[in-house]
């Protein structure tokens, strides 16, 4: 909700939650997975697919699809195996494996930034907008419904 509004410069215009057959997995409280569709005042549309009990690893995939090509993540770097007339690669099961060095540097950017008086990146009215849009999110999983993202007008103290 925060990094992809961020990046596309756009606003959350509607959020849907819709969700699959229920996995096997999951305990009987738990909706798993899940699959939340959002729209941008641009007409971006983002599918972002949630499997908690997926059973196979932690696993982050993000692709953008373009009107000239796609982009896509890198897979970690992993070892590949070749037996058994098998080709296998080691699916992380620990966030932090994946994630904290990349956690470390943006900590140590916003250290600089701070240091030398300057502001760069996600803003505190950036993340204002993730939780309201996160409450959209939950407003949707509750109704089934398409829900209306609204932001109100930005104060003028948010830059």
């Amino acid at each position: 909700l925060d990094v992809l509004r961020w990046l596309l410069d756009d606003d959350y215009v509607s959020v849907q939650v819709v969700f699959p057959r229920k996995s096997s997995k999951a305990l009987p409280h738990l909706r798993d997975p899940q699959i939340v569709l959002m729209e941008t005042a641009k007409g971006t549309r983002i599918d972002v697919e949630i499997f908690v009990n997926c059973q196979y690893g932690y696993d982050i995939q993000c692709e953008v699809v373009g009107e000239t090509g796609i982009a896509k993540l890198p897979e970690p770097s992993a070892v590949q195996m070749r037996s058994g007339a098998k080709l296998s690669t080691e699916i992380l099961v620990d966030w932090k494996d994946r994630f904290i060095g990349a956690y470390d540097v943006e900590l140590q950017a916003f250290i600089n930034d701070v240091l030398a008086g300057k502001l760069t990146g996600p803003s505190a009215w950036d993340g204002f907008a993730a939780a309201v849009a996160a409450d959209a999110c939950i407003a949707a999983q509750n109704s089934g419904e398409v829900v209306p993202v609204t932001l109100p007008a930005r104060p003028g103290s948010y830059g």
